[in-house]
């Protein structure tokens, strides 16, 4: 569905990602993991068309991708930016709808009221000023603003950031549904644990280039990836009979 193939991009002289190549599949959750500074939003940012590429080719269904970020979003690529970045002076609903611009009346209406029941406490604070949310409800909203405009893949930017442990156990959740939805996902997480337990396939990103890739579960049961990301002290299995 998305392919990333040779990618590089950067900003002035400093290089962020080289020669990056990345599959995600209709249906699927996919992680990206590594330190910060790795190039992880570099990579979701030139997707969205904010970064311009250097070389190498980002196609969707078969199709190179705009470069252009509304002409992503038209494309049906959203964006779920980290630090959330709602519209603090405006209300719920208006943040809604703004993350709807394209649709009509009618269909705005009914995005509306499917978010409203994805999120219940979105429709009792519809009115209030989003500045005025809680962390969890930011970035619930900023789902929410993502979805209006009925995307096939969602790019989450670190969704647990600065969420306290159990509003992130449910913007996981929320994750999950979105997938079971039909929307397809692709995640870059500070979480490692929580991403990879959570995905179907997995990258990891070390300085701009990918070094690792797998299956969540078997990446989250390598002693490299527990070691470097999880925080655990785990020694690689050795083979009785080459250790002879």
């Amino acid at each position: 569905m998305l392919t990333i193939k040779n990618l590089s991009a950067g900003y002035g002289a400093i290089m962020a990602l080289h020669e990056v190549n990345l599959e995600v599949k209709q249906g699927q959750i996919v992680s990206i993991i590594g330190a910060n500074g790795a190039g992880k939003s570099t990579l979701l940012n030139t997707i969205a068309g904010l970064v311009r590429p250097r070389r190498g080719s980002i196609l969707f269904m078969g199709e190179e991708l705009p470069r252009q970020p509304h002409l992503v979003v038209r494309r049906g690529i959203v964006q779920v930016p980290e630090g959330r970045k709602v519209f603090a002076g405006l209300t719920v609903k208006e943040n809604l709808l703004m993350g709807g611009y394209r649709l009509n009346g009618r269909e705005a209406a009914r995005n509306l009221e499917h978010i409203f029941t994805l999120f219940p406490v979105l429709k009792e604070r519809q009115n209030q000023y989003a500045g005025t949310l809680s962390g969890g409800e930011q970035q619930m909203l900023a789902v929410g603003r993502g979805l209006m405009s009925n995307p096939k893949v969602m790019l989450f930017d670190e969704p647990s950031l600065g969420l306290a442990p159990l509003v992130v156990n449910t913007i996981f959740n929320i994750i999950s549904r979105i997938r079971e939805e039909g929307v397809t996902v692709l995640l870059v997480e500070q979480n490692a644990r929580k991403a990879l337990a959570l995905c179907d396939h997995a990258y990891v990103l070390e300085n701009g280039r990918i070094t690792m890739n797998g299956p969540g579960r078997e990446l989250l049961a390598d002693p490299r990836i527990r070691n470097a990301y999880l925080g655990e002290r785990v020694e690689p299995r050795v083979d009785s009979k080459r250790s002879r």
